[in-house]
């Protein structure tokens, strides 16, 4: 809801060149976002393989997707170069990338601090 808050807001209000960072702020949110979801709609990957970075990848992928959508689809940026979309596209695509490690690297200590054995714990008893 938020990304899709800050996209529409930056076309309707022309904040996208208006502040040079709207977009790198939309995208990185976007990142996380979607990698939130992915993870928690697939906690039985996350839990069975112990790691959440295959959710990188996935960023990768479909922000890829949507800048093929955005390229086909750019009517609203008509006045583009070549040389623009492609420096976009990669800013972009730095930027979906940076907010799904954020949300890979949150999980992933998670994982690693809920399996670390707490101090105050008592040892397990192998009499049995």
């Amino acid at each position: 809801m938020t990304v899709t808050t800050l996209h529409f807001a930056g076309v309707t209000l022309d904040i996208y060149s208006a502040i040079s960072w709207w977009d790198m702020l939309t995208h990185s949110m976007s990142g996380f976002g979607i990698a939130a979801l992915t993870v928690l709609t697939h906690r039985d990957a996350v839990s069975k393989y112990g790691s959440a970075w295959w959710v990188v990848p996935t960023i990768v992928a479909i922000g890829a997707g949507f800048e093929v959508y955005e390229f086909v689809f750019k009517a609203f940026w008509h006045e583009w170069t070549l040389q623009e979309y492609i420096v976009d596209t990669v800013v972009d695509l730095g930027m979906n990338t940076v907010g799904g490690t954020v949300v890979a690297s949150a999980v992933s200590g998670y994982l690693t601090a809920a399996d670390r054995p707490r101090l105050d714990s008592a040892p397990p008893n192998h009499a049995d």
